[in-house]
């Protein structure tokens, strides 16, 4: 890291630094969301301010670097219990991501972390809750996987059982919905997450078992939950697996749409690769009604085993036709990885090999867009008079050489360096 410090402070003093209220930052190039251009910032109290203090306790010569505002991720399920906490905050700030959207956890043990979070040296998140499925759907299989195995030592005591109504909660009716809302408001949700997998085939799925972890909840009832959501101030994120999905979700007025058609193709079950193709009428009703989505199409890199390079390459040819698609209608997206061990890099990195986005593009999606979805009133995601002092410094343009971002000199996040 190639910074002049005055004041005669080691760079490494990181517990000095952390009791400094005000930096000046000098000789850098700051981002506007177009554009890099020269200025000066102070950090005073965490916030970025243009007017001098009456005190400035360091200077750092960012030597004609270039500062972007920091990165989010819009759909992981870490950190969300105490078990290595610590591993996985130190990677998210390692890659640039301060801001974290958790569609799915467990608030027994995300209350626990509630203190470790949300401070000037870690990760801040927004946590769903428990989802809203119906019996057999997506995740109830997977929780009874996890009670074994991840979250074994974190929640001690708990069975199968225990997971409803904390990891999840099964809706199959109005009357479900009606009784099981105030439970699901108690636990002061920051958003609301809903469950749709192949609506198309709700019917035939819903009293078979062989499709356990493979069907969500009645679609019918998805504009009822969003209708009570909104009415409690929240908003609803959805998540989906095909075309028809998409359709029932922006019909009902959701806010978000997790995944996109085409991030796990289920080739072995026979469908084509034209079935997870959106079309142009959808798209432009997801423009048309406010819808942003977070593709996670690097999970078709990270999580699936290919066998076929065949199938992978159609695979890709969908996402890339998906996300022309969403591009030409001006739909946004967010950055997420929905991988449990990896950022948002991922994904980004993903994206940035299909060649679908400009480098811009990417770089508003990742610093701009995402974090303003998942802290909407807060200060953040732009390099601005009386934002946080939250930012990243590059070493070259990223709108010339993308690659970059993965190669941050320095982290500030809220008037505190990091390293």
């Amino acid at each position: 890291m190639k910074y002049l410090i005055t004041c005669c402070i080691c760079f490494f003093c990181t517990g000095v630094f952390s009791q400094q209220k005000t930096i000046l930052f000098t000789n850098g190039y700051w981002y506007n969301g177009n554009s890099f251009e020269p200025q000066t910032f102070y950090s005073v109290n965490g916030l970025l301010t243009k007017t001098k203090p009456g005190t400035v306790d360091t200077i750092i010569d960012l030597k004609q670097q270039y500062i972007i505002p920091p990165f989010g991720e819009a759909h992981n399920h870490s950190p969300d219990t105490e078990i290595e906490f610590d591993i996985f905050n130190e990677r998210y700030l390692s890659d640039g991501v301060f801001y974290i959207k958790n569609p799915n956890s467990i608030p027994f043990t995300t209350q626990k972390i509630a203190h470790r979070i949300n401070q000037p040296g870690s990760v801040d998140v927004v946590f769903a809750n428990g989802g809203l499925t119906g019996s057999g759907g997506h995740p109830v299989p997977l929780y009874k996987y996890m009670i074994e195995t991840r979250y074994k030592e974190a929640i001690k005591g708990w069975t199968y059982r225990s997971m409803e109504g904390n990891a999840y909660y099964i809706i199959d009716s109005k009357e479900d919905l009606e009784k099981k809302w105030p439970f699901i408001l108690n636990d002061k949700p920051g958003f609301i997450k809903v469950y749709l997998l192949n609506s198309e085939e709700y019917e035939q799925r819903k009293n078979d078992t062989l499709y356990n972890g493979r069907k969500g909840m009645n679609p019918k009832l998805l504009q009822l939950v969003v209708s009570k959501a909104h009415s409690a101030g929240l908003k609803v994120s959805c998540h989906i697996e095909t075309p028809k999905d998409v359709w029932y979700a922006v019909k009902a007025g959701v806010d978000e749409i997790n995944h996109l058609p085409g991030y796990q193709v289920l080739w072995k079950e026979g469908y084509p690769a034209s079935y997870y193709t959106l079309t142009s009428s959808l798209v432009r009703k997801m423009k048309k009604k406010g819808v942003h989505a977070d593709p996670t199409y690097s999970l078709a890199a990270t999580e699936l085993i290919e066998t076929d390079s065949a199938q992978y390459r159609m695979r890709r040819q969908v996402q890339q036709q998906n996300l022309r698609l969403l591009k030409r209608f001006a739909v946004p997206l967010t950055i997420a990885s929905d991988s449990y061990n990896q950022t948002s890099k991922t994904e980004a990195e993903y994206l940035y090999q299909l060649g679908v986005y400009t480098n811009r593009e990417l770089l508003n999606m990742w610093c701009i867009t995402t974090p303003q979805v998942i802290f909407p009133d807060r200060k953040i995601a732009a390099l601005q008079e009386g934002y946080e002092a939250s930012f990243l410094v590059l070493k070259e343009n990223p709108l010339e050489h993308f690659q970059t971002v993965f190669k941050i000199q320095l982290r500030v996040k809220q008037g505190k360096l990091l390293w």
